[in-house]
């Protein structure tokens, strides 16, 4: 596989390569991200699960099937060092990346920020940015701020 994109946890133990370009660049603000991340919005950048591929130690997951929006999601991390790898959401042919994990995450740019009901009061959005109530899928989603 001829890499385009690579990445890896805080320890190492848990490595990546892509070779294909990102399908969505977004910034989660639902409660479920927030409270997965300890952070006020988790943000991601999607690739198609056939241009991934994971060495290493095997990734811990954690499967939650009651998240507010109904849909499964499955959060995956180093089981070393705890990085949060990213989420597989069943059904998807896509991985969400967590941004922080990859090498090049100073050259994505993030339009995207979905479930803006849910964001924290001092979080603020880019002029540029796209600015979704709820989710956003198969270009569906009521946008509150373009």
């Amino acid at each position: 596989m001829v890499s385009k994109y690579s990445g890896r946890c805080r320890c190492g133990n848990v490595t990546y390569t892509i070779s294909g370009e990102p399908v969505w660049n977004m910034s989660c603000h639902c409660n479920w991200c927030q409270t997965t991340s300890g952070s006020a919005f988790r943000t991601f950048v999607l690739f198609k699960e056939t241009d991934l591929e994971i060495s290493g130690d095997s990734l811990s997951s954690y499967e939650d099937t009651t998240t507010d929006h109904g849909r499964p999601m499955i959060n995956q991390f180093c089981r070393n060092c705890g990085t949060q790898i990213g989420i597989n959401v069943p059904n998807m042919n896509t991985r969400h990346i967590s941004i922080g994990t990859l090498d090049q995450r100073r050259d994505i740019e993030i339009k995207d920020n979905i479930w803006w009901q849910e964001a924290l009061k001092f979080v603020s959005f880019p002029i540029n940015s796209d600015v979704y109530k709820t989710g956003y899928w198969n270009g569906t989603g009521e946008k509150i701020i373009k």
